[in-house]
This record gives structure tokens, C-alpha cells and sequence, in this order.
């Protein structure tokens, strides 16, 4: 596909074109592990009412994303068929026909700062239609889970940025592009706890990797992390 210089070109050439539920869809498929979501994932995320959707607009941007950069392919006048091909891989998968974006694409995502630390929360993971404010709750019509910033940082400076559950670290791995990069997960869930409350960074917060966060949240209420280190051994 195309190289990380050539997506900034495409990307830059096209940016006051992108709607902002393509830019959603675009940040919650960098934020999913391994960066692959399903259909369902993103029309639930970015609030779409159906799966055509979801397909008719990623389709536009990769289309968008095609034209600005047809002079770098080598289809130049071929029939494309899924326009998608240009954000992502796809390939069928047990949850259905998954989407994975090129690792050229959010390499450019970040680099442009469309995407930083972005962490949003996959359907799965969310069982109403309910935004958590640090624990204060209202209704909406689009699955949400906002975040504070500061706790997310006090909790990072404390316990360093390695998983909790496994002790990944991204930076070790994957090296300078990831350093630093990790979830953070909530001990006691927002939705348990009905009013405003004061986080405590440091009791309520601990780092975790996209993997062992999406094990957490595979039941309801979530494993805990003694449980999940416990599925490890």
C-alpha cells in the first residue's frame, strides 16, 4: 500500500474533506487492539443507525484517500473494488469480516496528531447507551467513555507504563513509536457507581495492555486483574 510520507500527502490533501464520524472511525479503529474492528464496533462507536453506513463512508474515505494519491499507486485506471483496501486489510474472522488499518496509516495518524492516546471503548465492552463522567451519568444516543486526562497521567507516573497483568510494555516491543502507550483501566467500573465521585489515581487506575483490557472486559462485571493473571499461568 502506501508508505507513511505518502498517507500524510493523501491525508493532508484531503483533511477539511473528512467528516467527523470518519475521523471517529478512523480513531477508534487506532485505539481497538491490533487495530482491527468490525462493522458493528464502529457503527456502534461513532453512532451510525446501520452497517451500511459504516461501510458507505469508510468507502468514502478510502476512496478520498485514493484519489489524492492515485499518482503514488499503481492502479492508475483500474476498477477498484473496496475502497476500503486503501485504510485497511480485511480478512473474516470468528466475530464476522474484520478490518485491520495499515500500519503506514496510523503511523500518519499520529504523526499529524489526529490520534493521541486515544482510547475508546469497543461495543463489547459497553452495555448501555450511557456516557460515564468520571461517574456522573446521562443519557445519549451514541455509545461514549469519556475519560479524565489527569488521572490517566497520575496513574501513569506512578505505576510506570508497563501492563499490570502481563508486563507488556509497548516501548520495548515495538519501540520509540509506542513508548509510552498503554491503557488504563478502571478497578471498580464507572457504571457500579452512580454519582460524581473524586478518582484516586493511584487506587482506582492501573496500566494495561489493549489485550489484557479486552480479557478484563469479556465478562460482565470484569474479571479482575488477579483473575486475569491467574488465566496466564
Amino acid at each position: 500500500m502506501f508508505s507513511v510520507e505518502e498517507y500524510i500527502y493523501g491525508l493532508r490533501a484531503i483533511r477539511k474533506r473528512i467528516n467527523p464520524k470518519q475521523y471517529g472511525m478512523l480513531e477508534v479503529q487506532y485505539s481497538a487492539p491490533n487495530r482491527t474492528v468490525t462493522v458493528p464496533q464502529l457503527a456502534d462507536a461513532v453512532g451510525y443507525s446501520n452497517f451500511n453506513a459504516v461501510n458507505l463512508h469508510y468507502g468514502k474515505l478510502g476512496r478520498l484517500l485514493y484519489e489524492a494519491l492515485e499518482e503514488f499507486s499503481d492502479l492508475q485506471g483500474e476498477v477498484v473494488a473496496g475502497w476500503w483496501n486503501f485504510l485497511s486489510s480485511g480478512r473474516y474472522g470468528s466475530n464476522g469480516f474484520l478490518w485491520t488499518m495499515h500500519p503506514a496509516l496510523a503511523i500518519a495518524l499520529e504523526e499529524m496528531g489526529i490520534v493521541k492516546n486515544v482510547e475508546h471503548r469497543l461495543s463489547e465492552e459497553i452495555n448501555t447507551a450511557e456516557v460515564f463522567l468520571e461517574g456522573s451519568v446521562r443519557r445519549v444516543t451514541v455509545n461514549a467513555y469519556e475519560r479524565n486526562p489527569e488521572a490517566r497521567s497520575r496513574s501513569i507516573a506512578h505505576y510506570g507504563t508497563q501492563c499490570c497483568v502481563c508486563d507488556f510494555d509497548y516501548g520495548s516491543t515495538y519501540g520509540e513509536l509506542l513508548d509510552g502507550y498503554i491503557h488504563v483501566h478502571h478497578l471498580k467500573p464507572l457504571s457500579e457507581i452512580g454519582e460524581e465521585y473524586e478518582i484516586d489515581p493511584i487506587s482506582d487506575l492501573r496500566p494495561v495492555c489493549a489485550n489484557c483490557h479486552a480479557v478484563i472486559h469479556r465478562r460482565n462485571p470484569p474479571f479482575t486483574i488477579d483473575e486475569v493473571k491467574a488465566m496466564l499461568k
